[in-house]
Protein backbone atom coordinates (compact mmCIF):
# COMPACT_ATOMS: atom_id res chain seq x y z
CA UNK A 1 0.00 0.00 0.00
CA UNK A 2 1.54 3.27 -1.10
CA UNK A 3 0.87 6.47 0.85
CA UNK A 4 2.05 9.86 -0.33
CA UNK A 5 1.63 12.98 1.78
CA UNK A 6 2.94 16.05 -0.06
CA UNK A 7 4.59 18.81 1.89
CA UNK A 8 2.48 21.36 0.01
CA UNK A 9 -0.42 20.53 2.32
CA UNK A 10 1.42 22.15 5.20
CA UNK A 11 0.23 25.72 5.26
CA UNK A 12 0.19 28.41 7.92
CA UNK A 13 2.81 26.57 9.97
CA UNK A 14 0.87 23.29 10.15
CA UNK A 15 2.48 19.97 9.36
CA UNK A 16 1.18 18.10 6.31
CA UNK A 17 -1.20 15.71 8.03
CA UNK A 18 -2.61 18.28 10.44
CA UNK A 19 -3.42 20.53 7.49
CA UNK A 20 -5.16 17.64 5.74
CA UNK A 21 -7.20 16.68 8.83
CA UNK A 22 -8.12 20.32 9.39
CA UNK A 23 -9.43 20.50 5.84
CA UNK A 24 -11.25 17.18 6.17
CA UNK A 25 -13.23 18.49 9.14
CA UNK A 26 -13.70 21.96 7.70
CA UNK A 27 -11.86 23.65 10.58
CA UNK A 28 -11.48 27.35 9.81
CA UNK A 29 -9.51 28.42 12.87
CA UNK A 30 -7.59 26.74 15.70
CA UNK A 31 -7.48 22.98 15.24
CA UNK A 32 -6.61 22.38 18.90
CA UNK A 33 -9.74 24.21 20.10
CA UNK A 34 -11.85 22.33 17.55
CA UNK A 35 -10.58 18.95 18.69
CA UNK A 36 -11.17 19.80 22.35
CA UNK A 37 -14.78 20.78 21.60
CA UNK A 38 -15.26 17.80 19.29
CA UNK A 39 -14.08 15.26 21.88
CA UNK A 40 -16.08 16.96 24.65
CA UNK A 41 -19.22 16.74 22.50
CA UNK A 42 -18.57 13.05 21.88
CA UNK A 43 -18.08 12.35 25.58
CA UNK A 44 -21.33 14.16 26.40
CA UNK A 45 -23.32 12.11 23.88
CA UNK A 46 -26.17 9.93 25.13
CA UNK A 47 -24.97 7.29 22.68
CA UNK A 48 -22.61 4.94 24.59
CA UNK A 49 -20.46 4.07 21.59
CA UNK A 50 -19.84 7.71 20.75
CA UNK A 51 -19.27 8.70 24.38
CA UNK A 52 -16.80 5.88 25.03
CA UNK A 53 -14.94 6.58 21.80
CA UNK A 54 -14.54 10.18 22.92
CA UNK A 55 -13.14 8.93 26.23
CA UNK A 56 -10.58 6.82 24.36
CA UNK A 57 -9.29 9.88 22.51
CA UNK A 58 -9.25 12.05 25.63
CA UNK A 59 -7.39 9.39 27.62
CA UNK A 60 -4.74 9.19 24.90
CA UNK A 61 -4.36 12.97 24.69
CA UNK A 62 -3.84 13.45 28.42
CA UNK A 63 -1.94 10.22 28.82
CA UNK A 64 0.79 11.27 26.41
CA UNK A 65 0.69 14.94 27.37
CA UNK A 66 1.64 16.42 24.01
CA UNK A 67 -1.60 18.20 23.15
CA UNK A 68 -3.56 17.97 19.93
CA UNK A 69 -0.80 15.98 18.18
CA UNK A 70 -2.25 12.83 19.76
CA UNK A 71 -5.87 13.18 18.50
CA UNK A 72 -4.47 14.17 15.11
CA UNK A 73 -2.25 11.06 15.07
CA UNK A 74 -5.23 8.89 16.02
CA UNK A 75 -7.53 10.35 13.37
CA UNK A 76 -4.81 10.30 10.71
CA UNK A 77 -3.92 6.65 11.38
CA UNK A 78 -7.58 5.68 11.16
CA UNK A 79 -8.12 7.70 7.99
CA UNK A 80 -5.20 6.02 6.25
CA UNK A 81 -6.58 2.61 7.25
CA UNK A 82 -10.00 3.62 5.92
CA UNK A 83 -8.45 4.46 2.56
CA UNK A 84 -8.10 8.24 2.81
CA UNK A 85 -4.61 9.04 1.49
CA UNK A 86 -4.75 12.56 2.98
CA UNK A 87 -3.18 13.82 -0.22
CA UNK A 88 -5.56 16.69 -0.93
CA UNK A 89 -6.92 19.59 1.06
CA UNK A 90 -10.41 18.65 -0.14
CA UNK A 91 -11.28 14.96 -0.23
CA UNK A 92 -14.24 12.89 -1.32
CA UNK A 93 -15.21 12.47 2.32
CA UNK A 94 -15.22 16.14 3.25
CA UNK A 95 -18.96 16.60 2.71
CA UNK A 96 -19.77 13.50 4.75
CA UNK A 97 -17.40 14.59 7.51
CA UNK A 98 -18.95 18.03 7.75
CA UNK A 99 -22.41 16.44 7.93
CA UNK A 100 -21.39 14.02 10.67
CA UNK A 101 -17.86 14.56 12.00
CA UNK A 102 -18.58 12.32 15.00
CA UNK A 103 -19.28 9.34 12.74
CA UNK A 104 -16.04 9.94 10.86
CA UNK A 105 -14.05 10.10 14.11
CA UNK A 106 -15.66 6.91 15.41
CA UNK A 107 -14.76 5.25 12.11
CA UNK A 108 -11.15 6.43 12.41
CA UNK A 109 -10.77 5.09 15.95
CA UNK A 110 -12.50 1.85 15.02
CA UNK A 111 -10.27 1.38 11.98
CA UNK A 112 -7.25 1.35 14.28
CA UNK A 113 -8.80 -1.33 16.47
CA UNK A 114 -9.85 -3.57 13.59
CA UNK A 115 -7.36 -2.63 10.89
CA UNK A 116 -3.95 -2.17 12.49
CA UNK A 117 -3.47 -5.81 13.45
CA UNK A 118 -4.64 -6.88 9.99
CA UNK A 119 -1.65 -5.20 8.31
CA UNK A 120 1.58 -6.99 7.51
CA UNK A 121 4.81 -5.92 9.18
CA UNK A 122 5.84 -4.13 5.99
CA UNK A 123 2.53 -2.24 5.77
CA UNK A 124 2.73 -1.19 9.43
CA UNK A 125 6.29 0.06 8.98
CA UNK A 126 5.23 2.05 5.93
CA UNK A 127 2.30 3.58 7.80
CA UNK A 128 4.51 4.54 10.71
CA UNK A 129 7.17 6.15 8.50
CA UNK A 130 4.61 8.19 6.54
CA UNK A 131 2.81 9.27 9.70
CA UNK A 132 6.10 10.22 11.33
CA UNK A 133 7.12 12.30 8.32
CA UNK A 134 3.72 13.95 7.96
CA UNK A 135 3.22 14.66 11.66
CA UNK A 136 6.78 15.50 12.57
CA UNK A 137 6.86 13.11 15.53
CA UNK A 138 8.75 9.87 16.15
CA UNK A 139 7.79 6.42 14.92
CA UNK A 140 7.94 4.86 18.39
CA UNK A 141 5.65 7.54 19.81
CA UNK A 142 3.07 6.87 17.11
CA UNK A 143 3.40 3.13 17.69
CA UNK A 144 2.77 3.70 21.41
CA UNK A 145 -0.30 5.85 20.69
CA UNK A 146 -1.76 3.14 18.46
CA UNK A 147 -1.12 0.46 21.08
CA UNK A 148 -2.72 2.65 23.76
CA UNK A 149 -5.84 3.23 21.63
CA UNK A 150 -6.32 -0.49 20.98
CA UNK A 151 -5.92 -1.34 24.65
CA UNK A 152 -8.28 1.45 25.73
CA UNK A 153 -10.94 0.38 23.24
CA UNK A 154 -10.73 -3.17 24.58
CA UNK A 155 -11.25 -1.82 28.10
CA UNK A 156 -14.04 0.68 27.43
CA UNK A 157 -16.16 -0.60 24.55
CA UNK A 158 -18.58 -3.52 24.78
CA UNK A 159 -19.33 -6.05 22.04
CA UNK A 160 -22.41 -4.03 21.13
CA UNK A 161 -20.30 -0.86 20.90
CA UNK A 162 -17.81 -2.65 18.66
CA UNK A 163 -20.58 -3.88 16.36
CA UNK A 164 -21.69 -0.27 15.95
CA UNK A 165 -18.10 0.79 15.35
CA UNK A 166 -18.00 -1.62 12.43
CA UNK A 167 -21.00 0.14 10.92
CA UNK A 168 -19.15 3.47 11.18
CA UNK A 169 -16.09 1.91 9.53
CA UNK A 170 -18.16 0.49 6.70
CA UNK A 171 -19.88 3.80 5.95
CA UNK A 172 -16.65 5.81 6.06
CA UNK A 173 -14.59 3.32 4.05
CA UNK A 174 -17.22 3.43 1.31
CA UNK A 175 -16.41 7.12 0.78
CA UNK A 176 -12.90 6.08 -0.25
CA UNK A 177 -13.93 3.15 -2.44
CA UNK A 178 -13.23 0.53 0.21
CA UNK A 179 -15.28 -1.86 2.36
CA UNK A 180 -15.32 -3.08 5.93
CA UNK A 181 -13.61 -6.28 4.80
CA UNK A 182 -10.84 -4.27 3.16
CA UNK A 183 -10.08 -2.70 6.53
CA UNK A 184 -10.43 -5.71 8.83
CA UNK A 185 -9.30 -8.31 6.27
CA UNK A 186 -11.41 -10.95 8.02
CA UNK A 187 -13.26 -13.58 6.00
CA UNK A 188 -16.52 -12.97 7.88
CA UNK A 189 -16.54 -9.24 7.04
CA UNK A 190 -15.61 -9.92 3.42
CA UNK A 191 -18.54 -12.32 3.17
CA UNK A 192 -20.82 -9.67 4.65
CA UNK A 193 -19.54 -7.11 2.14
CA UNK A 194 -20.40 -9.46 -0.72
CA UNK A 195 -23.87 -10.14 0.62
CA UNK A 196 -24.49 -6.41 1.14
CA UNK A 197 -23.69 -5.79 -2.52
CA UNK A 198 -26.05 -8.58 -3.61
CA UNK A 199 -28.84 -7.25 -1.39
CA UNK A 200 -28.33 -3.70 -2.63
CA UNK A 201 -28.45 -4.75 -6.27
CA UNK A 202 -31.50 -6.93 -5.63
CA UNK A 203 -33.25 -3.97 -4.02
CA UNK A 204 -32.42 -1.71 -6.95
CA UNK A 205 -33.70 -4.30 -9.42
CA UNK A 206 -36.93 -4.85 -7.52
CA UNK A 207 -37.47 -1.11 -7.18
CA UNK A 208 -37.53 -0.91 -10.97
CA UNK A 209 -40.05 -3.75 -11.15
CA UNK A 210 -43.25 -2.11 -10.01
CA UNK A 211 -45.22 -5.35 -9.84
CA UNK A 212 -42.93 -7.01 -7.29
CA UNK A 213 -44.32 -7.16 -3.77
CA UNK A 214 -42.34 -5.55 -0.94
CA UNK A 215 -42.22 -8.91 0.81
CA UNK A 216 -40.12 -10.40 -1.97
CA UNK A 217 -37.33 -7.94 -1.33
CA UNK A 218 -37.46 -8.56 2.42
CA UNK A 219 -37.26 -12.30 1.79
CA UNK A 220 -34.15 -11.78 -0.36
CA UNK A 221 -32.52 -9.72 2.37
CA UNK A 222 -33.35 -12.23 5.09
CA UNK A 223 -32.04 -15.17 3.05
CA UNK A 224 -28.82 -13.40 2.12
CA UNK A 225 -28.15 -12.17 5.64
CA UNK A 226 -28.77 -15.62 7.11
CA UNK A 227 -26.38 -17.18 4.60
CA UNK A 228 -23.72 -14.59 5.44
CA UNK A 229 -24.13 -15.18 9.16
CA UNK A 230 -23.84 -18.96 8.79
CA UNK A 231 -20.75 -18.73 6.59
CA UNK A 232 -19.07 -16.17 8.85
CA UNK A 233 -19.80 -18.30 11.92
CA UNK A 234 -18.32 -21.34 10.19
CA UNK A 235 -15.09 -19.52 9.36
CA UNK A 236 -14.81 -18.01 12.83
CA UNK A 237 -15.21 -21.40 14.52
CA UNK A 238 -12.56 -22.86 12.23
CA UNK A 239 -10.09 -20.23 13.40
CA UNK A 240 -9.91 -18.45 10.06
CA UNK A 241 -10.70 -15.12 11.60
CA UNK A 242 -7.67 -13.09 12.64
CA UNK A 243 -7.50 -11.48 16.07
CA UNK A 244 -7.97 -7.72 15.43
CA UNK A 245 -6.53 -6.81 18.82
CA UNK A 246 -3.19 -8.54 18.26
CA UNK A 247 -0.34 -6.17 17.53
CA UNK A 248 2.76 -7.75 16.07
CA UNK A 249 5.61 -5.66 17.35
CA UNK A 250 8.82 -7.46 16.58
CA UNK A 251 11.14 -4.51 16.98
Amino acid sequence: MSISIPATLAGNGLNAITAAIKALYGVANDVNAFLDEHVEAMKASDHPTISRTGRVIEAAKYGFGIGYAVPIAIIATGQLLLGNTLTAVTTVATAATLTNPVAMTCASVGAIYYGWGALSDVERDEFLEKLSTGLGIGVELIRSIIRFVIEKISALLSKENLDEIKAYISAAAEKFGRTLGDVTKTISDQIKDTVDVVVKKSGEAMEKTKGVAAGAYRATVDTAEKAAHNLAEKFEKSGAKADPKKIEDKR
